[in-house]
């Protein structure tokens, strides 16, 4: 398997977590038929995935949830960054502008 980077195209990704999910998959030693029963998906959704096909985000959240991986998406996309504050490029806080607008004349 490949590292996912910004370098790989939209259809790379998807193919890539196809192959990754099929491979959880397998090592919970599950068949297609009993994780689809799990995510209450079809089989041939399942399938898809797994092939690579461009499905929906809630059938991905779906398998994610059947595969008790919920989590990995919470640890790739956390609700808050480190050090929450904004800071400039310089490294200092960032400062709001001033409220006063300035009107055309």
């Amino acid at each position: 398997m490949s590292a996912i980077g910004d370098f790989l195209t939209n259809d790379e990704v998807i193919a890539e977590v196809g192959a990754r999910l099929r491979a959880r998959r397998l090592e919970r030693n599950l068949t297609v038929e009993e994780l689809a029963a799990r995510a209450g998906l079809n089989r041939k959704t399942v399938l898809d995935l797994e092939a690579g096909a461009d499905v929906r985000l809630a059938t991905v959240i779906k398998v994610f949830r059947a595969l008790n991986m919920l989590g990995a998406l919470d640890a790739a996309i956390p609700d808050t960054l480190p050090g929450s504050e904004a800071f400039s490029n310089r490294g200092q806080l960032r400062q709001r502008a001033s409220g006063s607008r300035h009107t055309r004349g």
